[in-house]
């Protein structure tokens, strides 16, 4: 009877005991996640609220991909038509883990019309535009630049556009060729009715004065 009764205390304290932990256990504050929260079943990554490089740091281990949102990113830009390459720190959008929109500072943006979104899970993607231009992209940190290189951009476009444009009629022509080819063509043709022609009978003067 006495062992019975001793049992029964101790499983009593025993729950009483676990009942206490559960009270006492912590609920997840998604506003100010802990790296030890990751480790719990109860864990949602997905109802975090992002809003520093470490939520993004600890979404990105619990899930493998950034969180959405906007982050500041180094791009590089190549202009295989000019040879022109440059890097500027720009604004661009994730979304679902690709890289979605990169943001200019005009307030003009490359998205999927102008590019297929590619995954950007390792931080850095590269891809070709619908014009053919080449771009690096590195993510840094999340909530965006705070600043633009818009003189910087509105520079090389500048030039890009001033080596690619015909003098003669604005039309598009090689950087290394003075016209465009509607102007070469027009120009080599005004040449030739411009030269000096001579005729057949003044050949046959000459050709008598030399006494042939």
């Amino acid at each position: 009877m006495k062992t019975t009764l001793t049992y029964k205390i101790i499983y009593f304290l025993l729950l009483v005991l676990i009942l206490v932990q559960i009270s006492c256990k912590k609920e997840i504050d998604y506003s100010d996640i802990q790296y030890e929260d990751i480790e719990r079943n109860d864990f949602d990554p997905y109802s975090m609220g992002i809003s520093s490089n470490e939520d993004v740091d600890i979404y990105l281990e619990a899930t493998g991909d950034y969180p959405d949102g906007t982050y500041c990113a180094e791009v590089e830009y190549y202009n295989p038509n000019t040879g022109t390459r440059s890097t500027y720190d720009l604004d661009v959008d994730v979304e679902n883990g690709d890289l979605a929109v990169i943001h200019w500072p005009n307030g003009g943006w490359l998205d999927d019309t102008h590019f297929y979104p590619e995954n950007i899970s390792s931080g850095e993607v590269e891809f070709t535009s619908d014009r053919g231009y080449r771009y690096t992209v590195i993510l840094g940190d999340f909530g965006g630049c705070g600043y633009t290189d818009e003189y910087k951009i509105r520079r090389d476009v500048n030039e890009d556009v001033e080596a690619t444009t015909c003098p003669v009629c604005g039309d598009e022509k090689d950087e290394y060729d003075e016209l465009c080819y509607s102007c070469k063509r027009n120009a080599e043709i005004e040449n030739y009715e411009n030269a000096e022609v001579i005729s057949a009978e003044e050949l046959d003067a000459e050709v008598s004065e030399e006494g042939y």
